[in-house]
């Protein structure tokens, strides 16, 4: 009941929380049948969330840290939420290793009534663009499951989460659900010889999971990508005729931009440290001055004028009273929000899970609190109810237009400078064509 409750707010958040989320090919694993999904892990707490509410129906179980099950309330909340306890080693020794014989019991016991589980197939988790590789510890709980069980018809889905920038607030996020791996195909084999049969398996399941994610093969080779991804985005765009708010898309010109740079890197890593070089030079003077690369990019140019600035400004100033109105309903809970998380989360990977639970709960109370303090003045509960929904939806107006207020500032800024700086503003521009020129030459 709990999890049902929590599934329909959490939708709502999750809208709030991602400038887009995506996910495609869910129709993978809601079949009638059981199903494993093996995901990639770069997220904490935020990976099965977020997979469990657009994914949704059906409802994911999914296995998660035993150390993490207390007994008493604790337990009974992770239990209602479709948590299920898997030990390591390293949580419990030898003796929390035999929990878990009652974990494969459980997952045996769910799987035959045609339930969905979600396995972390890395085994940890990790902020990086890349498949870490993937445990033995999987394919020996598949296999053990298949042969204690008649699930003929079980298969495996390979998931992969992609984030633009998995720790902050108002990123994107896209899952990729690959095509099915029936275990059946597996057991004939596995019969004759396990070990090889389970490492296969996972030669299987690795290109598989790999092919969902953006994988950058060096992590020194991140950097200058995400640097490429700014400037070169408008143009692949608008050359293959993409829309900004797909988010395959986004994922496709991500892909395309990695393998250039893992193939440069294993023939002519040189190229790739010289192209590193002008990019971190050239990120370093925009964020010195305060500068977005979008503000030089061509396709651009025609809003970088004055005319363009005095319309936005007149647009902001039209609509202050309803952003001040939406500052006052959100900005305590958002500040709040922000100074818990800072203080108490130190590992980044779960920084936005983290962020992301504390703020819908302070939000919640907040707004609630908002709601009985006009009730008990106003002389019906509809004008408290109507004041609720004023502070929502001017709260949602005050996040989707700062963008827009930062990026008129931007236009002014760069207007200022190419009066008082002309000379810089070259110099960037020059920078910029040159980065997108080396590039060109990597393809």
């Amino acid at each position: 009941m709990l999890w049902h409750i929590l599934k329909y707010y959490m939708c709502f958040v999750i809208a709030v929380f991602f400038k887009r989320s995506q996910i495609k090919n869910a129709h993978h694993f809601k079949v009638k049948g059981p199903v494993i999904l093996a995901v990639n892990h770069p997220n904490g707490f935020m990976d099965p969330v977020v997979l469990s509410t657009l994914g949704y129906y059906p409802r994911l179980r999914y296995l998660a840290r035993g150390d993490a099950f207390k007994k008493g309330l604790i337990t009974a909340i992770l239990e209602s939420l479709g948590i299920i306890p898997i030990y390591r080693i390293q949580d419990g020794g030898k003796e929390g290793l035999k929990k878990n014989d009652a974990t494969y019991e459980r997952v045996n016991s769910l799987l035959n009534k045609n339930k969905k589980i979600m396995i972390f197939a890395e085994g940890l988790c990790i902020q990086e663009r890349r498949l870490r590789p993937l445990k033995k510890g999987v394919p020996r709980m598949i296999m053990g499951i298949m042969e204690s069980g008649k699930l003929d018809d079980l298969i495996v889905v390979p998931v992969g989460i992609n984030y633009t920038d998995p720790s902050q607030f108002q990123g994107t996020l896209f899952c990729n659900v690959g095509k099915p791996i029936k275990m059946i195909d597996y057991m004939a084999a596995y019969k004759e010889a396990p070990a090889k049969t389970m490492n296969q398996f996972l030669a299987d399941l690795t290109p598989r999971m790999k092919e969902l994610i953006v994988h950058i093969n060096h992590q020194r080779s991140e950097e200058v990508i995400e640097h490429l991804e700014e400037v070169c985005r408008l143009d692949y765009y608008k050359h293959k005729k993409y829309s900004l708010r797909n988010l395959e898309h986004d994922f496709n010109f991500s892909n395309d931009i990695v393998d250039i740079i893992n193939k440069t890197e294993e023939t002519q890593p040189e190229k790739v440290k010289e192209l590193h070089h002008k990019t971190a030079h050239y990120f370093s003077v925009l964020k010195k001055h305060n500068l977005k690369d979008w503000l030089f990019s061509p396709h651009k140019q025609h809003l970088i004028n004055y005319g363009v600035f005095i319309l936005r400004l007149l647009f902001l100033i039209a609509t202050f009273p309803i952003y001040l109105r939406g500052l006052i309903a959100s900005y305590l809970p958002y500040k709040l929000t922000d100074i818990i998380t800072k203080k108490k989360v130190k590992i980044v990977e779960f920084k936005a899970s983290f962020n992301m639970g504390i703020g819908a709960v302070l939000f919640l109370l907040y707004y609630n609190l908002q709601f009985f303090v006009v009730k008990a003045i106003a002389p019906t509960a509809w004008w408290a109810l109507l004041f609720l929904v004023v502070s929502v939806l001017t709260s949602i107006f005050c996040l989707k237009i700062s963008p827009f207020r930062k990026k008129t500032w931007g236009i002014l800024r760069v207007l200022k400078l190419k009066s008082s700086q002309p000379d810089l503003i070259k110099m960037l521009e020059h920078q910029r064509k040159e980065i997108i020129h080396l590039f060109e030459e990597l393809k």
